[in-house]
């Protein structure tokens, strides 16, 4: 009966979202990615570049977040991109996003069917693996969310049972995402119980920077978290920018800044950008690393003090 409720749950959750994208109806808009069209400043003559990552050997004296994290390539001065794909495991383009060349963070509904397997897959091509949490919406809607989203008005209890239960779900995650969740990470009093279990439970946090304001980021830092939040969607609902234009900005940011964060979905024309940009990173002078290593590199870790949780 279980497996039969995820698989109902997830075509549900999947018409939902493939509805959001094709007639972005206003509670949809309150939720969706936003296209972040704050003018960047002009590049420096000298951008901060991220030095190389020490790769560390799979162990069990690391925490998850280490454990489980790809090895970046060498940078050799270069800026580094990292692209993260949400809403994986149900949705009709997570084949095809796995079968994209890496690495990239391919981030996991916890109630997708044949993680195990599904997630094996994506880490053979070469990806890394998050937890895509599902979190309470404008919406109110768990056909939106997916079922048992984190809410405010749940008892604490209930919310720590069920990040838990998403965490154990998704095999080798080096941490969690949010999905939706324009309410649930306004909410600093979530947001600090979420920060502490990712703390003890060892993995990383990146925010998906659904909405502004979001406490997710703050909270996860303050905890002493590893953590980085999104710089730009890929492909914001109620925006004519193409993709390739997406990309073009987070270009700009990580030739500005050393290194940029940006997150899409597997929709047709997000993963047609993604097939036509990413065999031309290399020549155009970035470098494609995990998010795992982006975070390493924007909190200044040492890697060599680390130790296990």
């Amino acid at each position: 009966m279980a497996v039969r409720r995820r698989v109902v749950v997830a075509g549900l959750l999947g018409n939902a979202m493939t509805a959001m994208a094709m007639a972005s109806p206003l509670l949809a808009t309150q939720d969706a990615p936003l296209a972040l069209r704050l003018p960047l400043p002009m590049s420096p003559a000298t951008p901060i570049l991220p030095p190389a990552v020490p790769a560390y050997p799979a162990t069990a004296a690391l925490p998850p977040w280490r454990r489980y994290a790809m090895t970046p390539a060498q940078t050799d001065g270069r800026p580094v991109i990292s692209v993260v794909i949400d809403d994986l495991g149900v949705m009709r383009g997570t084949e095809r996003a796995v079968a994209l060349p890496g690495p990239l963070t391919l981030a996991w509904f916890p109630f997708a069917p044949r993680l195990a397997e599904q997630v094996a897959g994506a880490t053979a091509h070469g990806h890394e693996t998050l937890l895509h949490m599902p979190m309470q919406s404008f919406s109110n809607s768990t056909s939106q969310t997916g079922p048992d989203p984190l809410r405010i008005d749940l008892a604490p209890e209930v919310n720590l049972a069920r990040l838990r239960a998403a965490i154990a779900a998704v095999p080798d995650a080096v941490g969690l995402n949010n999905h939706m969740g324009s309410v649930a990470t306004r909410d600093a009093a979530l947001m600090t119980l979420v920060a502490a279990e990712t703390r003890r439970q060892g993995m990383l946090f990146l925010d998906s920077v659904v909405i502004a304001h979001s406490q997710g980021l703050p909270c996860a830092l303050q905890a002493g978290v590893p953590a980085a939040g999104n710089d730009i969607f890929l492909d914001p609902i109620h925006s004519n920018c193409s993709v390739l234009e997406q990309l073009e900005r987070v270009e700009q940011i990580a030739r500005h800044r050393g290194y940029a964060i940006t997150i899409g979905h597997p929709h047709p024309k997000t993963l047609d950008g993604l097939s036509a940009w990413l065999p031309g990173v290399a020549a155009k002078g970035f470098v494609l690393w995990p998010v795992s290593a982006t975070v390493v590199f924007r909190n200044g870790i040492d890697l060599s003090a680390l130790s296990a949780v």
